[in-house]
């Protein structure tokens, strides 16, 4: 009967999501380590267009729902209730920080002391 070997080290780059809706994302599963602030990026800039569109569904329904442009809507927008919107708002407010943050350049190394300026 064979024995399961546990000794195997486990993959660093592969994590695991904490969310349990979420999964591991393409543009990182196959980054190497050196593209990986890149492949981040990518994912953020996915993330936020796609919320962005959501956002703009919504708000396209309520607009023609509102105007009595009922027999013009789109059939792939729908209202959002106003819990899910806010929380698609705070979702893309922090995903652009993220972003922001992400795609500034690293701050130089502060000078040791003891270093001369050339």
């Amino acid at each position: 009967m064979a024995k399961p070997d546990h000794t195997a080290a486990a993959h660093a780059a592969a994590s695991i999501p904490t969310n349990p809706l979420s999964r591991p994302y393409w543009t990182r599963a196959e980054a190497s380590p050196d593209e990986h602030d890149a492949a981040t990026l990518a994912g953020l800039a996915i993330a936020i267009h796609a919320l962005a569109r959501v956002l703009t569904n919504s708000e396209a329904f309520r607009d023609q729902h509102a105007n009595s442009q009922s027999d013009t809507l789109n059939p792939g927008c729908n209202p959002l209730d106003a819990p899910t919107t806010e929380g698609l708002f705070a979702a893309l407010y922090f995903l652009s920080e993220q972003t922001e943050q992400l795609s500034q350049p690293p701050l130089p190394a502060p000078p040791h002391p003891g270093d001369l300026p050339y």
